[in-house]
């Protein structure tokens, strides 16, 4: 039963694991698996049996292999630097056999050999160094020979190690060996006692206090401290001092303020024997200081039409060793007309002062004061027709010279700013010997301009410049252009190119003018004028116009064009219709002012008296009356009957009519005309064809609205004959303006105003007297008719 088991289990066995064993090696490698660098030798594989052999150096078939005989394969290598794998197989097996061979050095002699013990206490831990690198493994062992001989093998991957001391009186021999494949080293002895290795732990700084002139150190376990060595300094230059413990702590001297210091404290158990500890690092601040020096201050002057409103202040933050501490604010105390104003001022280094004559003083305050005043008297600045000279240093620096001052001078103060960013104003103060100074951190591409202040003790004056620039472009960007269209004429204005644009100083500007047949015109316009006015276009025709700006290097591109259309002279006719308007106008206004003042008569009388005369078609003519066109017509006698009433003939002397115009309103209010001495009725008159018909003399009087016809007669009687003449006029109505009578004078003074149309102003007394009558004494009246009625 047994065997039975036994048989069935390795059956089993067989079966289960024998598939996952390794398959036999069909060879074996000969060769050290660690050779030294650069050598060459052989390689043999033995085959467990006669097959195609084959050998891979790094999975590389090689060729060059040779045979010994059916079961070995030989390969040669020559001067190995690297590592290299080799593996041999049959073609017909599986499984290779190979081996990894790694070419390197025999350690060198072990150098540098110390020890030293990390406090009273602790062991000795010693170290060195092993040369040059093996590339394979090397181990190290430190021996050491006191009372006994005990050998030490070296920390794990380092050139180290460390034994304990059981007797510190004893002398000790120590020293290293090296080994690997390919040798073995041994350094040299070193002898070394107990008091010579010892060394002090790190010290350990509790505390520093400093005040702003010195600091003060602490440090806990100083008890067995001898020497204590302190280096500090604020910078890279660093200074020594040595102390002897006594207390546990040092105080550092002569120290600045509010500055931080670098303080490395070590030290030792034994002046002239023993090492020193490692360093122990601290850096500690001293305390503040009111500051100590006055802030370098400025101002610029800011007008408005002119006339300087205010002034722009500006000041330079003060060093860590002037300040002496933060500095919490800068208070600034203006003096206008006796009146004190007191500013805080935090966050900026600027601020407006509001007022051009003043007084400023500016102070710098930290926690523990404030610096000494800077006082400033703000004045309008002198302008000095000087000339300021410049020459290129670098990209960032330019060296200006200037006049040196006739007077005598406190100082000199050198301004600059980039063109149109005064609120980056820099400056720098010249010694009063001095007339040159090089303005430093100017930006390449950007234009400067500035002044040289000539500081007097009475006054203030400046010579400016401009123009600085350490090295340009042409401009990256054009001019926008803006036009207006004036008939034959255009306007042009543009906008200033962006200062980040410029590249540099701008020199001029050019405008490009284009018709449609591809003519161009320019026209240059030195910076900084931005207007032009081109004239003597084409009207009708099509235009295009751009701008482009200029540097000392050249065009930039051209700005936005526009397009436009010269215009006729529609602007002159525009303004001839204006004044025809505005005439227009003015005169409907005096004729309706006119109209409103002739609602008074004496108004309306006088003003009529003055137009009438410009109006002489008004007049009628007598020859187009009724009566004359029938005494045309007659030809011959007429037979006038005239019925008198309430009137007697006189043989002796003629009856006179008398005629008197009344005004037109106030017949309009049915009153009637005095009858006293005039004529009521005229019938049946006989005149002659030829005493009526009779051409009339030219006719002259002044102008009038209105005319009454009049009759005069003159009669005569005898017993044989009997005889009347009529004579027919038109009386002009204002012949009856005045009562007076006609006289010689008024004849003669009617005679001399003859020759102007106008004899009589509206708004004078009238320089022809008229009376109120007329007497007709060349009228005839036949009287035969009278005589028969009676």
């Amino acid at each position: 039963m047994t065997t039975k088991c036994g048989f069935w289990f390795f059956l089993i066995f067989e079966l289960v694991l024998a598939p996952g064993a390794p398959a036999e090696k069909i060879c074996i490698v000969h060769s050290s698996k660690e050779v030294h660098m650069g050598s060459s030798f052989q390689i043999s594989c033995i085959f467990k049996k006669d097959c195609n052999k084959m050998i891979h150096q790094d999975e590389v078939l090689v060729n060059n292999k040779s045979s010994f005989n059916s079961t070995m394969a030989i390969m040669s290598i020559v001067n190995l630097t690297k590592h290299t794998t080799i593996t041999c197989k049959c073609d017909d097996h599986v499984e290779p056999c190979g081996m990894d061979i790694t070419p390197g050095y025999p350690p060198g002699v072990p150098q540098n050999l110390t020890c030293e013990q990390e406090g009273e206490s602790g062991k000795v831990k010693c170290t060195w160094t092993m040369g040059l690198e093996t590339y394979i493994r090397t181990t190290s062992n430190l021996w050491v020979h006191g009372t006994t001989l005990a050998v030490y093998p070296s920390d794990d991957k380092t050139t180290s190690g460390s034994f304990p001391i059981l007797d510190k009186q004893t002398k000790f021999f120590v020293w290293v060996t090296a080994n690997n494949s390919l040798g073995s080293a041994n350094s040299s002895f070193l002898s070394i006692s107990h008091n010579d290795i010892v060394k002090p732990l790190r010290p350990n700084i509790t505390k520093v206090e400093c005040s702003s002139r010195q600091c003060q150190l602490y440090a806990d376990k100083a008890e067995s401290i001898q020497l204590v060595e302190i280096q500090y300094g604020a910078g890279q230059e660093m200074q020594n001092t040595t102390f002897f413990n006594h207390t546990g702590s040092w105080t550092i001297t002569s120290l600045s303020p509010y500055t931080r210091y670098t303080f490395k404290v070590r030290w030792k158990y034994k002046p002239t024997t023993g090492l020193w500890s490692e360093w122990n690092i601290t850096w500690p601040t001293t305390d503040e200081e009111a500051p100590v020096r006055m802030l370098d201050a400025w101002y610029i002057e800011q007008s408005t039409q002119a006339v300087i409103r205010s002034s722009q202040l500006f000041w330079k933050d003060l060093s860590e060793s002037e300040a002496r501490g933060t500095i919490l604010f800068y208070r600034i105390s203006i003096v206008d007309k006796g009146n004190e104003t007191t500013i805080n001022i935090t966050s900026t280094r600027s601020y407006k002062v509001p007022c051009s004559l003043c007084n400023v003083s500016i102070f710098a305050i930290n926690s523990k004061g404030q610096s000494p005043p800077r006082v400033i008297q703000l004045q309008p600045i002198s302008l000095l027709q000087l000339k300021v000279s410049h020459i290129y240093v670098n990209n960032h620096s330019v060296a200006l010279s200037w006049p040196p001052s006739v007077n005598t001078v406190t100082e000199y103060l050198v301004e600059w700013y980039p063109v149109g960013r005064k609120e980056q104003l820099q400056w720098i103060r010249v010694k009063r010997h001095l007339n040159t100074v090089n303005i430093t951190d100017l930006k390449p591409a950007e234009c400067y301009e500035g002044a040289v202040i000539y500081l007097h003790l009475l006054g203030t004056a400046k010579a400016v410049f401009s123009g600085i620039s350490t090295w340009q472009s042409a401009p990256q960007h054009g001019p926008d252009c803006y036009t207006s269209v004036m008939n034959e004429d255009v306007h042009v204005k543009w906008a200033e190119v962006p200062l980040e644009k410029r590249g540099g100083c701008l020199t001029k500007y050019t405008i490009y003018l284009e018709d449609l047949k591809g003519r161009k015109q320019n026209y240059s316009v030195l910076h900084p004028q931005r207007q032009y006015t081109i004239s003597g276009l084409t009207p009708g025709q099509r235009y295009k116009l751009w701008v482009s700006a200029w540097t000392e290097a050249g065009e930039g591109p051209k700005g936005s064009e526009y397009h436009f259309i010269a215009k006729h002279s529609e602007g002159l006719l525009a303004e001839a219709s204006l004044l025809l308007v505005l005439c227009t106008g003015f005169a409907f206004f005096l004729i309706c002012l006119l109209r409103c003042a002739c609602q008074f008569s004496s108004v309306y009388r006088r003003f009529s008296q003055c137009c009438h005369c410009l109006m002489p078609n008004i007049v009628p003519d007598p020859a187009n009356s009724k009566w004359a066109k029938e005494c045309a017509s007659e030809k011959g006698e007429m037979n006038l009957q005239l019925h008198l009433s309430d009137s007697s003939l006189s043989e002796e002397e003629p009856d006179t009519v008398e005629v008197q115009e009344v005004p037109q309103e106030k017949l309009l209010q049915n009153e009637t005309i005095p009858a006293t001495g005039a004529l009521n009725s005229v019938r049946d008159l006989d005149l002659q064809d030829r005493e009526l018909c009779a051409p009339a003399a030219p006719y002259q009087s002044n102008i009038t609205s209105s005319y009454l016809k009049s009759f005069s007669h003159e009669s005569s009687f005898s017993n044989a004959t009997q005889s009347t003449d009529i004579t027919v006029d038109y009386i002009s109505t204002h012949a009856v303006i005045s009562g007076e009578e006609d006289n010689d004078e008024e004849v003669e003074t009617m005679e001399v105003l003859g020759f102007f149309p106008c004899p009589q102003s509206p708004f004078l007394e009238p320089l022809i007297s008229i009376g109120g009558k007329l007497t007709l004494d060349t009228v005839k009246i036949d009287c035969s008719n009278f005589l028969d009625c009676t």
